[in-house]
């Protein structure tokens, strides 16, 4: 198997996530860090203009949004598992549930707090992309909504860890806990003391947070962006075969060309569908730099739909 790459870069939260959960199945891996901003000219050609962070390459593949990511690397290491047996339904409704409702506003919270830290290039840059002005000085004044709503949820989280769990599904840590911890790590991280000292962080939730930390983020070595795209290109993409007959009701089929957009926020990718199953849609892109790639992406959080050809 070619080595897994990741694509990110350090402010990143949902990056920290797919770190963690490397650190968490002891996997090695090779990190490519990539501007914090768009334009992004050594990843663009890979992944077909798809600007969310992180991406995980393996070879010619190309796997965009946690929710799939997780699931590649559930399936690389030996140490932990993402989904436990028995528990993997929860750890995925869990993930979503936190992620929807407290991500955004962990940031905007944050954000508020950080007037002259912010480069302008990523407040203009996101604002399309979030469709939220991401200016400090507009967040900061709806700084006790976006208190309200990350309290509310971290009440929820603390009735699940109040039975003296150390993990939200119990004695070990899962895909739930990287889902739950990654927006609290962003607000730490960046809001300063005063951010800390407003959120209300119950009692139970410190010594969690620590265990996930803990975690770390496994063993990793450097990698240009030049490197990653000739791996790309000399490796050949797979021929994904999953089709299921649910794409032809809604007007797909094998190798037409579609476009896949977020269904909250980001921009649409376009390729060729090379496949269609109830966890993942596949689509090829090509690049003259790259070649031919495959882009995979999860079937929940994105829209598919078809389009005319490229000319």
């Amino acid at each position: 198997m070619s080595e897994v790459i990741l694509h990110h870069y350090q402010l990143s939260p949902y990056s920290e996530k797919i770190r963690l959960a490397l650190g968490l199945k002891g996997q090695s891996w090779r990190s490519v860090e990539i501007p914090v901003w768009t334009p992004r000219p050594k990843l663009t050609p890979m992944t077909g203009g798809y600007r969310r962070t992180p991406v995980l390459q393996i070879g010619a593949e190309f796997y965009c949004d946690t929710l799939l990511i997780l699931h590649v690397i559930e399936k690389l290491g030996s140490s932990g598992a993402l989904y436990p047996k028995g528990e993997a339904g929860l750890a995925k409704a869990f993930g979503w549930w936190i992620e929807k409702g407290s991500f955004m506003n962990a940031v905007c919270l944050t954000i508020g707090n950080m007037a002259g830290k912010i480069p302008q290039e990523l407040v203009d840059e996101r604002r399309p992309l979030f469709r939220v002005n991401l200016d400090p000085q507009a967040l900061l004044p709806r700084r006790p909504i976006f208190l309200q709503r990350v309290n509310a949820h971290l009440a929820w989280l603390a009735e699940v860890l109040s039975d003296g769990r150390k993990f939200i599904l119990g004695e070990n840590p899962s895909a739930a806990d990287l889902s739950a911890y990654h927006p609290i790590w962003f607000a730490r991280q960046n809001g300063g003391p005063e951010i800390g000292e407003l959120i209300a962080f119950p009692d139970v939730v410190d010594p969690w947070y620590a265990r996930v930390a803990a975690l770390g983020h496994g063993q990793h070595t450097d990698m240009t962006p030049d490197d990653a795209i000739e791996i790309a290109r000399v490796n050949q993409p797979g021929e994904p075969g999953g089709w299921s007959p649910e794409a032809q009701k809604v007007g797909i089929r094998r190798g037409d060309r579609v476009s896949v957009t977020p269904d909250d926020y980001g921009n649409p990718v376009h390729g060729n569908v090379l496949a269609w199953t109830a966890d993942e849609i596949v689509i090829r892109h090509e690049d003259p730099s790259v070649g031919m790639v495959n882009l995979h992406f999860p079937r929940i959080g994105f829209d598919v739909a078809a389009v005319a050809e490229a000319a």
